[in-house]
C-alpha cells in the first residue's frame, strides 16, 4: 500500500497566511459593520455600550467616529433649571420625543448652579464661587478647570463672570473664553483662554467695550455684544478661536434697535434678535436678521414675528431662540418658552408650554459621546 507524502511546508506557510489574512479580513468587516451599528444609535446608548469591553470603547472614543457621529446628531432645546425646594439641578432635553431630564450634582460648597453655554453636547457650568466646569451629562463625565483669578467669588450675572465654550474645527480643540473687567476706569475688557488638555489660563489681550452676555459661538468664534459704560455699543465683538484674534462686526444698519436686542444662532448661523415697539400700547415685533457665513460682513433678514400682548411696562430682551422641528423656540422671560412656526399662515409667537415652576435658562444642545475622562482629551 503506498501511503501519500506529508504537505511542504512552503504549502503548509501559505495556508496559515491565508487563514491570517482571512481571519483579518472578517474582523475589519466585522468592525466596519459594527462601526455602521453605532452611528445609527442615540449617544445615550453609546454611552452604556462603552462599558461593554474594551474594544467597544476604544472604537467608541476614537477621535473620527466622535465627530462623524456628533454631526449625525440632531440639535435640540435644553432648559436648565435650579430646583432649590428638592435642592438639585436640571436640566431637561425639552425637544425630545421622552422629554429626557439630567439631574446634574452641585459642589457641595455652593447653593447655585448655572450654564454658560453648550457646544458639542459639552455644558459650560459655573457656579457661585466663580468655578469652571465642563460637563458631558449624556456620558457623565466632567472637568473641572482652574479658577481664573478674576472671578473668584463672583455672582452668575457678575461681569467678571462671562465666559464661553468654543470647538476650533481646524484643530479640533475645545477653548474656554472668559472675560473680565480691565483696570479701574478703563474701558476695556481683558480675554484669557483655557484649551481643554492644558495647565493654565492664557491672556490673549484685550477689546473696548465690556461684553453685555457671556458670548455666542458660531462655527469657531465668539461673538459678543457690547457697551461703553451703561450705553449700548453698534458694534460686536469677535474672537477667532482658532487664530485667537479680535475682529470687530457692525450691527446692520436700522431705523431703530429699540434698545433691545441679542445674539443667538439658527441653522449654523449667527442671528440677531431684535424687539421694537413702545410701551404707549402699540404692537411689539421681533425681527431676526441673520449673518452672511461667507463674508461675515452682510445681514439677511429672515423673520418678522409678532409678540403677544405681555406686560406693556415691561422692557424685556429675546435671552435665546433655536432652530428645532422646523419651528424657532424663544425665551423672552425667565419661565416662559414661546414658539414660533415659519410655515404657518399666523406671523404670531405663542406660548410653548406652561409657564414652568422655575426660573431656567435655554441652549442649544447636542446629546453626545465627546470625552472628558482624566487623561483623554480632544486633540
Amino acid at each position: 500500500m503506498s501511503m501519500s507524502s506529508p504537505p511542504s511546508e512552503a504549502l503548509m506557510g501559505g495556508k496559515k497566511k491565508a487563514r491570517v489574512l482571512e481571519g483579518e479580513d472578517a474582523r475589519l468587516l466585522c468592525s466596519d459593520a459594527l462601526t455602521e451599528v453605532f452611528n445609527r444609535l442615540p449617544a445615550r446608548t453609546l454611552a452604556s455600550c462603552r462599558m461593554v469591553c474594551k474594544s467597544w470603547m476604544s472604537l467608541l472614543s476614537d477621535l473620527h467616529f466622535v465627530h462623524e457621529h456628533l454631526n449625525r446628531g440632531q440639535q435640540k432645546l435644553l432648559l436648565f433649571a435650579n430646583d432649590r425646594v428638592n435642592d438639585r439641578s436640571l436640566a431637561t432635553v425639552l425637544a425630545d420625543a421622552s422629554g429626557y431630564m439630567y439631574q446634574l450634582s452641585r459642589p457641595s460648597a455652593s447653593r447655585s448652579l448655572f450654564v454658560h453655554n453648550s457646544c458639542n453636547g459639552l455644558l459650560c457650568l459655573g457656579d457661585s464661587r466663580g468655578a469652571v466646569e465642563l460637563l458631558n451629562p449624556t456620558t457623565g463625565e466632567s472637568l473641572v478647570l482652574p479658577t481664573p483669578e478674576y472671578t473668584a467669588g463672583s455672582s452668575q450675572f457678575s461681569s467678571s463672570n462671562w465666559h464661553s465654550l468654543g470647538f476650533c474645527a481646524s484643530t479640533k480643540e475645545h477653548k474656554v473664553a472668559h472675560f473680565y473687567p480691565g483696570d479701574l476706569g478703563s474701558l476695556k475688557a481683558c480675554c484669557e483662554i483655557f484649551t481643554i488638555g492644558g495647565r493654565a489660563w492664557r491672556q490673549i489681550g484685550s477689546l473696548d467695550g465690556t461684553p453685555m452676555d457671556r458670548g455666542m459661538h458660531v462655527n469657531g468664534t465668539v461673538y459678543y455684544l457690547t457697551k461703553i459704560r451703561y450705553v449700548a455699543s453698534s458694534r460686536i465683538n469677535c474672537l477667532n478661536l482658532e487664530s485667537e484674534k479680535f475682529d470687530v462686526l457692525m450691527l446692520p444698519p436700522r431705523k431703530t434697535y429699540g434698545r433691545h436686542c441679542s445674539l443667538s444662532e439658527l441653522q449654523g448661523r449667527l442671528c440677531l434678535l431684535v424687539v421694537d415697539g413702545t410701551l404707549e400700547g402699540l404692537p411689539r415685533t421681533m425681527d431676526i436678521l441673520m449673518l452672511d457665513n461667507d463674508d461675515k460682513r452682510s445681514w439677511t433678514h429672515r423673520y418678522h414675528i409678532s409678540l403677544p400682548l405681555l406686560m406693556q411696562s415691561c422692557y424685556f430682551t429675546p435671552k435665546h431662540a433655536v432652530s428645532h422641528d422646523g419651528k424657532i423656540w424663544v425665551q423672552l422671560f425667565a419661565r416662559s418658552l414661546y414658539c414660533y412656526d415659519p410655515n404657518s399662515n399666523s406671523d404670531e409667537l405663542e406660548i410653548a408650554c406652561p409657564e414652568s415652576e422655575f426660573p431656567f435658562s435655554t441652549h442649544t444642545f447636542v446629546e453626545s459621546i465627546v470625552p472628558l475622562r482624566q487623561h483623554y482629551f480632544i486633540k
